[in-house]
């Protein structure tokens, strides 16, 4: 044990001295971090800690163990510290003073030295970079294990490339996409940054594509890249796709999505062609939805597959009309399709059958609607009655006065339309095609009931007790003569 020494607490309570010449030459010129060990180690030789070392002095100051020696490599670089053990690191503070007094000649790095005259020619009077922005740069060698002349390399095209004013924290992001690569050559360095600088051209292409007028961020730069390195676009066919975000506001984002979808598709060759081709197929769609003033359906891989499947059944132009058919009618997207199957069971092949035939739908609905008003009836026309209509008109012959004759005595029967077409089928029968002819089959009908015995079934009714056994009346059922025509005609020919 020494003679003398501190107390625990003295280096609490205590102060470190530090020169002004410290404070003036080289904190200046060196990173926060760089001051912050220095200092700390300072202390250190004044007052000691047994169990002091690099992991220890990383957790007191907040700094990962590299960082801390990256420091120390800073300082011996100024002469200010000499390391005199590796493993573990052990390292001697120098005194200024001495240096100064006794003229002592500083240790050189020269690697160091030589790497900094370089970069500093490239600034050249422009800008002066400080210490900390060279040792910054220096970590680069030493730290992301670039070569130095892969390093000034570097600097040299990001001068070229963004001035001299570029932000070292700028150049840093490319030297770390070097190290990822692990580039160790000026000639492989070339190629990547060749690389790099399409990604600026073209991400800058994109802005002013974009009528903007700025340089593209760190982000629009690392989407370019992905586009044009990862997926395969050529820069000329990110561009054709900007042409579809004009229908929003332009952004990378909507650009990256539009990408992502061609690429999903396989498209990623030709993309102009491939985005007329796409507008050509969405044409015919785009103005059925707007003859149908369908806003709520949207033009995608869905709709456009739906539409292909109309354009297997029909032409675009018969569609659009059976769009505007669906549109009257008040249907949906949906109905567009099921109106194309319906005309196809019917044989319609051309848009003059087409025509033709909703002229006879349109003609047939008339009709039934002023049919309806006759029976009192309040329906939509549909396909079950304009078939009933077709057979009277069509199969029997009927005009349609005549029907609408006859129609009077289907009024406030359970289903009129049915009675009626049993109505007309007996007359078909019997030949009947008159008002009059019908009017005397029915007159007849009646005579031939009246002189019919009336039939009554016995009924069985309730016990009669003697105070209740007086004579009962016999009622018949009394029935409409075309009830009962009806009747005789259905047990006659069935249910028919």
């Amino acid at each position: 044990m020494p003679m003398f020494g501190f107390d625990e607490q003295y280096a609490y309570y205590g102060v470190t001295p530090v020169d002004n010449q410290f404070i003036l030459e080289y904190l200046p010129n060196a990173t926060g971090d760089a001051v912050r060990v220095y200092l700390y180690g300072l202390m250190q030789c004044y007052h000691p800690q047994q169990a002091m070392d690099i992991a220890q002095m990383a957790r007191e100051l907040s700094l990962s163990e590299d960082a801390i020696l990256t420091a120390y490599r800073h300082w011996e670089r100024k002469g200010l510290v000499r390391r005199i053990a590796d493993n573990p690191p052990a390292f001697r503070y120098v005194s200024i003073k001495q240096l100064t007094m006794t003229g002592g000649a500083v240790p050189v790095d020269h690697e160091y030295e030589a790497f900094a005259s370089a970069v500093y020619g490239l600034f050249g009077n422009d800008r002066r970079l400080h210490g900390a922005e060279m040792s910054r740069c220096y970590e680069w060698v030493e730290e992301m294990g670039l070569p130095a002349e892969v390093v000034v390399y570097l600097i040299r095209e990001m001068i070229a490339q963004h001035g001299k004013n570029v932000a070292i924290k700028t150049i840093e992001k490319r030297a770390a996409m070097l190290a990822e690569e692990e580039v160790k050559t000026v000639e492989d360095a070339e190629i990547v940054l060749t690389r790099d600088k399409a990604v600026w051209d073209g991400s800058r292409a994109v802005i002013r594509r974009f009528g903007k007028r700025r340089a593209p961020s760190e982000d629009e730069q690392a989407m370019y890249r992905t586009w044009h390195v990862d997926w395969g676009f050529s820069q000329e066919d990110i561009l054709a796709a900007c042409a579809e975000t004009v229908k929003g506001e332009p952004t990378f984002a909507y650009l990256g999505g539009i990408l992502s979808r061609l690429r999903a598709q396989q498209k990623t060759a030709g993309v102009e062609a491939v985005l007329r081709e796409e507008k050509d197929a969405a044409a015919p769609l785009k103005a059925l939805l707007k003859v149908m003033k369908l806003q709520n359906v949207t033009i995608n891989e869905g709709t456009l597959a739906v539409y292909a499947d109309m354009r297997a059944l029909y032409p675009d132009n018969i569609i659009l009309m059976a769009g505007k058919e669906c549109a009257k009618r008040g249907a949906d997207f949906e109905g567009v399709m099921t109106t194309l199957k319906a005309w196809k069971r019917n044989g319609l092949e051309s848009a003059d059958d087409v025509t033709h035939y909703m002229k006879q739908v349109d003609d047939m609905n008339d009709f039934l609607l002023m049919l309806y008003e006759v029976l009192g009836v309040s329906v939509k026309p549909n396909a079950a009655d304009r078939r009933l209509a077709k057979k009277w008109l069509e199969n029997y012959g009927y005009d349609m006065g005549f029907v609408t004759q006859c129609a009077a005595w289907a009024i406030g029967k359970e289903k009129p339309m049915l009675y009626l077409d049993t109505v007309l089928g007996r007359f078909h029968e019997k030949g009947i095609s008159t008002v009059e002819a019908a009017m005397q089959e029915r007159e007849n009908h009646q005579q031939t009931l009246a002189k019919q015995p009336v039939q009554t079934a016995p009924a069985r009714g309730p016990k009669v007790v003697e105070q209740q056994n007086y004579t009962q009346r016999e009622y018949a059922h009394t029935e409409d003569a075309m009830d009962a025509m009806m009747r005789k005609w259905q047990e006659e020919n069935g249910d028919a």
